[in-house]
């Protein structure tokens, strides 16, 4: 994936999930994104990892996303 590729999935995952705050963050050679629940109570609150479908996933199936896909 180039550097394009990786803002243009993290510009996606921004706005499909609006009740995330999501970014990178790089360490050294790795890049991690995190999202975190802009909703008191929702879950999952915090999911952090280095692949952006396992992102996806977990925020797709939260039960934060009722009537969601």
């Amino acid at each position: 994936m180039t550097h394009d590729d990786d803002r243009r999935a993290l510009a996606d995952l921004q706005h499909d999930f609006p009740a995330y705050r999501i970014w990178a963050e790089a360490l050294g050679d790795h890049v991690r994104l995190v999202a975190v629940t802009r909703q008191p109570g929702a879950s999952p609150h915090t999911v952090v990892t280095a692949d952006v479908a396992e992102l996806r996933a977990a925020l797709t199936h939260s039960p934060s996303r009722p009537g969601k896909p």
